[in-house]
């Protein structure tokens, strides 16, 4: 059975997308990727910016925080989401359509800027 998420944006390879669900396998690869138009069931909802990437990320994901809280310092015009997308240890551990994948989220966005609210990124495993 397929399973579904949810976020205000998705980030999946160099792609940044709003308002789409993410499907995945029971093997947890990338099934589909479609534009939201209705609650779907069985379709966990997650707050924030959802990122895709492989297992791997796990062991950078330190290193991650530390790079985005620099590009966003940086670059005041930046997102969340663009920082996701432009992180050099995301880009390493860019999800494979083929391998299994995890999902990770950063919650603390200001929607109005989509930038972080405050100066910590609070990072979430989802999967």
């Amino acid at each position: 059975m397929k399973k579904g998420f949810f976020s205000h944006q998705l980030c999946y390879r160099r792609s940044l997308l709003s308002k789409h669900i993410l499907y995945l396998t029971e093997g947890n690869k990338v099934d589909n990727i479609l534009p939201f138009q209705r609650e779907v069931s069985l379709t966990t909802f997650c707050e924030g910016v959802l990122f895709v990437v492989s297992p791997h990320f796990e062991s950078e994901k330190e290193e991650f925080c530390r790079t985005i809280q620099k590009q966003l310092s940086e670059n005041l015009l930046l997102t969340v989401g663009e920082a996701i997308i432009q992180n050099p240890v995301y880009l390493r551990n860019m999800a494979d359509d083929s391998d299994s994948c995890s999902l990770y989220s950063i919650m603390t966005i200001n929607w109005a800027t989509a930038r972080l609210r405050g100066d910590e990124v609070t990072l979430i495993k989802i999967l």
